[in-house]
């Protein structure tokens, strides 16, 4: 049985089946992936969406808990909420700080875990203009980490709508040379 596995069952309500665990539920998490979080068959990067259906299931369950049994990086119990000066951003530049926020978190998950590929951001093409737009600022204003993060997970250095290759630019700000 998995540290998760353990945890988990560790926090079952005395005098609860596993039937009784799975009515809980009241359809959110199907039987099956129950059973298989409970008899340590679950996946090893558990979804965040399954671990959250059992912190609202299970008493004295904690998100944090969860993700560290998981070996997943800890975050927090809350989520973050932006401040509110953030409805002033376009649709470009909130695309932008979720692909960032999805990249920062796959690579915390990658140190803690073998590496994975991260999943390719999908965006409109209007969109992704936009957000190629945010990127080659990044690095023409020297923020090359961030922006390597970015263009990783909207996959720019793939071929583009256009047909084209889009790679990010030299020290001159020019796009780099095959």
């Amino acid at each position: 049985m998995s540290e998760l596995s353990e945890y988990l069952n560790a926090r079952i309500p005395r005098g609860w089946s596993k039937t009784d665990v799975i009515e809980a539920f009241g359809g959110r998490v199907d039987r099956t992936t129950v059973y298989r979080y409970l008899s340590g068959r679950h996946p090893r990067r558990p979804s965040e969406a399954v671990l959250e259906a059992f912190v609202a299931v299970l008493p004295g369950t904690s998100i944090v808990e969860l993700r560290r049994a998981a070996g997943q990086p800890l975050g927090e119990e809350e989520p973050w909420i932006l401040p509110p000066e953030a409805n002033r951003l376009n649709a470009g530049q909130r695309r932008a700080i979720e692909a960032f926020i999805r990249a920062t978190v796959s690579a915390e998950d990658s140190s803690m875990v073998e590496e994975q590929e991260a999943a390719p951001l999908e965006v409109a093409p209007a969109a992704r203009h936009q957000l190629e737009g945010y990127i080659e600022q990044l690095y023409a204003s020297g923020r090359t980490d961030l922006a390597d993060r970015l263009a990783a997970t909207l996959s720019t250095n793939s071929v583009s709508d256009t047909g084209s290759k889009t790679d990010p630019p030299d020290a001159s700000g020019e796009p780099a040379a095959d």
